[in-house]
Formats: structure tokens, C-alpha cells, sequence
């Protein structure tokens, strides 16, 4: 079987834990993976299938790196940059970027063709349809988070190009049935597409976490400071399990600072003393918090599936999520976790209520059914092969 060039396409190197999963995931296939993008932090490369594009982040080396590119097209490949030129002076409305700029983002793909463009970004789609249209690169692109969940809804020009590019694409990849759904309000994809779930690592389910009964029920959550991650629903709902006389700690865990809304709430309820707003950047460091809480609340108002309840669950920590988005086709309510309904905070009580007074042998075996969940329909092995079967269908159909 000959052996095929996939981009999986970010931007940035690393990227977010979906991805990298993805290119591990698809490391150990017979592809050689195209990594291009600007590097944002620590990158170690686990198979030497990956091959890096990185572009300079200090100004004289993107001149260098920029000329250099520029000079190995026009030597090495003269038509493929006359192609260039020309499709910039008829699109240039539509590409809206100075075309010194345009050109540092495109030559370096240009360079190295792939077989298969895989787009993680819907709003990125515009800047990449040319691959197809001049090179005849097969473009796939992955559905995911708010690109597909919001963004076109308040974004009237972002929903009108979804309308138009989505044509063209050759294939989608879904995380899960309900964003291939909201993705197909703008184009009519079904027909072309395929629902691959996330993959979860499996050296973490070997993480052992011996589940014992504490005086105080430790909540936490872990997440970005977002409204579309709905943290004032979890903390009113932590205010009311404190005056019905719980004893309920809770921790978020995230990257930057706290909004002054969540700040105001929290000093406004006067439960500061239950309540922990913490940094933490490894993701050892935030394993073990989950490892030694008692419960995660994913309290979001949107999502597609949600990465930290798959590895909570993995973890062996028990779950509460609202039924936002693909939520539904990972928990099981009271069978691998809890389900409240999105945006009610008396619903997320009375789980929280439910989860606490649980009797021990009844929440071991909803950790167990949640580990099994993951097992069967989260591994990196099977996002590695169906990844790699929906590469070979897309080529085969050339």
C-alpha cells in the first residue's frame, strides 16, 4: 500500500489536545503527517512519520524563511507560482491579505503538497480551498467547537462562506452527530461525511485512582474562563448545596484570569472559602487534581465533546455534564455519569445532590461503566484507523 501526505492543519505547533491526539493517533499509520504552523511551545515529535514546516517567530528569521520559500518555488516548480500570482489578483476581495502575507502562509504548503489537506478550523477554510481548486489537494475538514457551534450564528458573513465553501470540500469529519448537524444547517454535508470521536489516551487509564468516601465532596471543573463554559450556573449551584448545609468544595482550573463576573458572584454569595480559582499549566499537574477530586462538573452551555470529560472519565473520576451539544452520546445519565439540563442551575443541584449521597458501591460501578465507555469508543487506536480509512476513501474516490 503506497504511502499517502496528510497536512493536519492548525496553525500553531503544538496544538490543542484534540489534535495532538490525532497526529499521535495517526503516527503509527502508513502517512507521512505534514505539521505546518508557527511554534507556540515544546514539541516533541513521538514518530518519525511527522515531518515539521515551522515557521520563524522573530522578524529577520520570517524574512529569511519567507525568501528562502519564495526561492525554492520559483526554482524548483516556476508554473506552480505563476498559479499563485494569478489566483491572487482574481480572488484578492475574497482573500483580503496583503499578498507579501498571503504568500508567507501558502508557500511553504505549496512547497510541500500534501495528498490530503485536513483543516481543523472551519473559519480557516477560505484561505485553504485553493489547494483544491488550483493543485487538486483533497480537502477534509474536521467540524469542532465553537467554528460550528456559534461563531455563524452571531457572524452573518462567516455563515454566508460556510454556505458557499462547503461545497467544495471533499470530505468532513465530525466529532460528534450533534455538530454534524448544526455544521449541516449551512450545506447539506451528511452525505459526505463521517462522525470519528476524539481519541483518548490510553496510558492514562492506567492512572490508578483508589475511590474513597471524603467529609467534604470535592467539585471540579477545568476549562477556559468563557461564557459558553457557564461557570455561573455551576457556582450558583455550589451556593445552594452551602445554605442547604453540603459540605461541597469547588475547584476551576484554567489558564489566565478569573472574569470580574465569576469574581463578583463568588465575593457576591460570600463562598470565597469554598471556592479555589487556580493556574495550572502541565497537564500532570491537572490529571492529578482531577484524580484526587470527587466529582468534575462540565457546567458548559456549548460544546461538541468536551476533551477533559473523556479523560475524567478515563481518570476515574465521576461525572456531571450538562447535555449541551454531543454531550449525550458519551454519558449515559445514571448509568457511566450524570446529565442535567443546560442552563438550569436546579437541575444541576439536584444531580450534584444525587452524585454526593450516592451510596459507594453504585458510583464504583458508574466509574466503571464510564472507563468502559472510553475503552470501547475513545481510544487512539481506533481515531488512528478510522482517521486512516476515511484518507483512503477520499483518495480512492479520485
Amino acid at each position: 500500500m503506497f504511502k499517502f501526505k496528510v497536512a493536519i492543519y492548525s496553525g500553531s505547533i503544538p496544538s490543542t489536545i484534540f489534535i495532538e491526539n490525532l497526529i499521535e493517533a495517526l503516527s503509527s499509520q502508513n502517512i507521512n503527517i505534514y505539521i505546518f504552523g508557527h511554534k507556540t511551545g515544546n514539541y516533541l515529535k513521538p514518530s518519525e512519520n511527522i515531518i515539521l514546516f515551522v515557521r520563524p517567530n522573530h522578524r529577520l528569521g520570517r524574512i529569511y524563511y519567507f525568501l528562502k520559500q519564495v526561492l525554492i518555488l520559483c526554482l524548483s516548480k516556476p508554473k506552480n507560482f505563476y498559479k499563485l500570482i494569478k489566483y491572487y489578483i482574481y480572488n484578492s476581495n475574497e482573500i483580503n491579505m496583503h499578498f507579501i502575507l498571503w504568500l508567507n502562509k501558502v508557500i511553504p504548503i505549496v512547497n510541500n503538497l500534501p495528498d490530503i489537506f485536513h483543516i481543523q478550523w472551519a473559519k480557516s477554510l477560505k484561505h485553504w480551498i485553493f489547494l483544491n481548486e488550483i493543485f487538486k489537494t483533497k480537502i477534509i475538514l474536521s467540524l469542532r467547537g465553537a467554528h460550528i457551534n456559534y461563531s455563524p450564528i452571531y457572524d452573518e458573513k462567516l455563515a454566508n462562506e460556510y454556505k458557499k465553501m462547503f461545497s467544495k470540500v471533499d470530505f468532513f469529519h465530525a466529532v460528534s452527530y450533534a455538530i454534524l448537524n448544526e455544521a449541516s444547517k449551512y450545506f447539506d454535508i451528511k452525505s459526505k461525511s463521517q462522525i470519528i470521536y476524539t481519541g483518548f489516551n490510553n496510558l492514562i487509564l492506567k492512572k490508578k485512582k483508589k475511590y474513597k468516601t471524603t467529609t467534604t465532596f470535592k467539585f471540579i471543573s477545568v476549562g477556559r474562563y468563557h461564557w459558553k463554559k457557564g461557570y455561573q450556573y455551576s457556582i450558583s449551584a455550589i451556593n445552594i448545596l452551602l445554605k442547604a448545609g453540603y459540605d461541597v468544595n469547588y475547584t476551576i482550573i484554567t489558564e489566565g484570569q478569573p472574569t470580574e463576573e465569576i469574581l463578583y458572584q463568588i465575593q457576591d454569595m460570600r463562598i470565597f472559602n469554598n471556592i479555589q480559582l487556580i493556574s495550572l499549566a502541565k497537564q500532570e499537574d491537572i490529571y492529578r487534581k482531577i484524580i484526587n477530586s470527587s466529582c468534575l462538573i462540565l457546567s458548559s452551555v456549548e460544546e461538541g465533546i468536551a476533551n477533559v470529560v473523556i479523560e475524567a472519565m478515563g481518570l476515574g473520576t465521576p461525572v456531571i455534564s450538562s447535555d449541551c451539544g454531543g454531550m449525550s452520546e458519551v454519558i449515559s445519565d445514571n448509568e457511566n455519569g450524570l446529565l442535567y439540563k443546560s442552563r438550569d442551575v436546579n437541575s444541576l443541584v439536584s444531580s450534584m445532590k444525587n452524585m454526593i449521597e450516592m451510596e459507594d458501591k453504585d458510583r464504583i460501578m458508574m466509574i466503571e461503566n464510564a472507563k468502559n465507555k472510553i475503552k470501547s469508543e475513545f481510544s487512539m487506536d481506533r481515531l488512528g484507523s478510522k482517521m486512516y480509512k476515511l484518507y483512503l476513501n477520499v483518495l480512492n474516490e479520485t
